[in-house]
């Protein structure tokens, strides 16, 4: 009866001493996140600075406003390919159709549009986290100004923030499932102290929620490895489990296909591990396979009913880079070629793009050391045979993502919407730690003064980066062109709800003007088509976007039909029978802002 007491003492003991050295080490964590993210959100950020961020939180306000998965970023291929869908229909039914019916659309709606271009994850995760947060979209420009923030803009930081915290927890449960403590630490060290990480949590893309779906995807099937091996080493274990962990596998697929639909490329390597692992089962592929097509499949059901292709206007992305279609101009055009060299255009892009991730792999992924370590580990067999498959999964997956980003996008840069090797990063950051300890336990250090050295100093390494983010003074108040709210609110106002403000920078006049805006058309005939023919344009907004542009873009590129819209000579000059003719630009010391319209609308205000 003593030696049992004395047992449960000295449990209870060890388990207090435990959770001691535990609390020692989150607390700090805990302490340095917040001060991190405060830092992020408080003075590095400005308020959403690029596209597709722009984009996505647009549409999640159309969303939260009970207005369906449209847009008000209007691309002009997208509207000639709805424009076309609705004319074929009318066609075939007899009776003719337009794209904005009368009774859908009367005097003062605006004139809006299905979305064809994005998936619906992360726009809908937005949208209720607004519906939650009600941020105030209808800020007036004086208020903006004293904070520089929309103040929509300040809310979105905060959640993906939170998606990072839940990968981050993910790294250290990967960390210890595969090895042991060591490395779930310094993995999570290497997660969180990544500036470029932090700088993906402070735009509206989805990447931050990818990259969550992407690692829970993969310690899913993971798990299904362990119980294959359990039941292959002992007869009488049960699969059971397995079929469990196949269906998180497959919903947490699902959920990662929906954010960026080519994800879906994953399915293949995660299948090929299913099959070659211990105890593999046939029927749980299929299984996995059913359950992903069942929930992704009306999606597309959606997309081919309001457009006529299942993909929607992403049908022409193999084509963007290639040819004439540089920059842009896949988005601005309304005349997309047929596809006779698609397979030749392909081939080029995958092989500039494979060159293109593997001279810039470092960059692409953090610049963190850990990430060297993991492509040095391609040359080493883990004694594990989970460990193994799990390490190979990895490489596979990584060669499946660039090959159907290649599709898109080739030349992706670091904080970009088609970098999506980036997603595989919490996992990378596991093996490339594993590899490091394993090289430092083949130095049998004989003294500890030293072993500690070493790995302070590989925490040093990971950690430089971010440090010279948060320590390097910066003056920007807003980001290029420059994006400032207050000003693109009040001039988006010269338009009226039911017309569009054509520009060149869409995202930003559709998310702080709440103006429907049609992409500058890389052809003045298109413009000239829609205004008359689809919805007038109450203004033309030309901004730096186009004038920081190389000259070649309005010279001989996409924009060369507005080359007189352009000052190369300090003047501008528009055609005669422009049908927007009157011109102004923005007062001295702001952005320079080239607005044209039928009539001085700014004289009203």
């Amino acid at each position: 009866m003593k030696f049992l007491i004395r047992l449960f003492i000295h449990a209870i003991r060890n388990e207090r001493a435990e959770m001691g050295q535990l609390l020692t080490r989150v607390i700090p964590l805990l302490a340095a996140l917040l001060t991190v993210g405060g830092a992020y959100d408080f003075v590095i950020f400005h308020g959403l600075s690029d596209a597709q961020s722009m984009d996505n939180a647009q549409l999640a306000r159309q969303l939260a406003r009970g207005q369906g998965f449209t847009t008000e970023f209007l691309r002009p291929q997208a509207v000639a390919q709805l424009r076309d869908f609705a004319i074929s229909q009318g066609l075939q039914s007899g009776r003719p159709r337009e794209l904005f019916p009368a009774d859908r659309f009367p005097a003062g709606t605006p004139r809006i549009l299905p979305d064809t271009y994005n998936p619906p994850a992360y726009p809908i995760l937005l949208a209720v986290w607004f519906h939650l947060i009600h941020p105030e979209f209808t800020e007036v420009p004086t208020a903006m100004s004293t904070t520089h923030v929309y103040s929509a803009d300040r809310w979105i930081p905060p959640l993906n923030q939170g998606f990072m915290l839940l990968t981050a927890i993910l790294v250290f449960a990967l960390g210890r499932r595969l090895f042991d403590d060591r490395v779930a630490w310094l993995s999570l060290i290497g997660f969180i102290g990544t500036d470029l990480i932090w700088h993906y949590t402070l735009g509206a893309l989805s990447t931050t929620l990818l990259m969550f779906f992407v690692t829970a995807t993969l310690m899913c099937a993971l798990e299904i490895v362990c119980v294959g091996e359990a039941c292959f080493d002992r007869e009488d274990h049960s699969f059971a489990p397995a079929w469990g962990w196949g269906l998180a596998v497959a919903l947490l697929l699902a959920a990662a296909c929906l954010t960026r639909l080519h994800i879906m490329i994953l399915l293949i390597p995660l299948l090929a591990l299913l099959l070659v692992m211990p105890r593999a089962s046939l029927l749980l592929c299929l299984a996995i396979v059913l359950v992903v097509a069942g929930a992704v499949a009306p999606w597309f059901v959606h997309v081919n009913s309001v457009s006529g292709n299942p993909v929607g206007s992403n049908f022409a992305l193999v084509l963007s880079g290639q040819g004439e279609y540089s920059g842009n101009q896949i988005y601005c055009t309304t005349s997309i070629p047929n596809y006779e060299r698609l397979l030749k255009d392909a081939t080029r892009k995958e092989i500039i793009g494979f060159r293109w991730h593997f001279e810039h792999a470092w960059t692409l992924l953090g610049c963190n050391p850990l990430i060297l370590l993991f492509g040095a580990s391609i040359l080493h067999q883990f004694k594990r045979r989970r460990t193994r498959l799990f390490h190979g999964l990895l490489f596979f997956c990584a060669i499946a993502i660039v090959a159907a980003n290649n599709l898109g996008s080739a030349t992706p840069d670091n904080v970009d919407p088609w970098n999506t090797l980036i997603v595989l990063f919490p996992c990378m950051v596991v093996m490339g730690a594993a590899f490091f300890f394993i090289l430092l336990d083949r130095m049998n250090l004989q003294m500890m003064l030293l072993n500690h050295t070493i790995v302070t100093s590989a925490v040093a390494f990971i950690l430089a980066p971010i440090i010279i983010t948060l320590t390097t003074p910066s003056l920007t108040v807003y980001a290029f062109p420059p994006y400032m709210p207050p000003m693109i609110k009040s001039l988006g106002q010269f338009a009226q709800p039911d017309e569009w403000v054509t520009t060149d920078m869409p995202w930003a006049t559709a998310w702080y003007a709440d103006r429907a805006s049609l992409w500058l058309p890389d052809s003045m005939s298109d413009f000239e088509n829609f205004n008359k023919n689809v919805c007038p344009s109450g203004i033309l907004l030309l901004t730096p976007v186009t004038w920081s542009s190389p000259i070649s873009t309005v010279t001989t590129g996409e924009y060369k039909d507005w080359a007189a819209f352009v000052p190369f000579s300090g003047e501008f000059i528009a055609p005669t029978d422009f049908p927007l003719p009157i011109h102004t630009m923005t007062s001295p010391g702001g952005p320079d802002y080239s607005i044209w319209s039928d009539r001085p609308r700014w004289q009203d205000r």
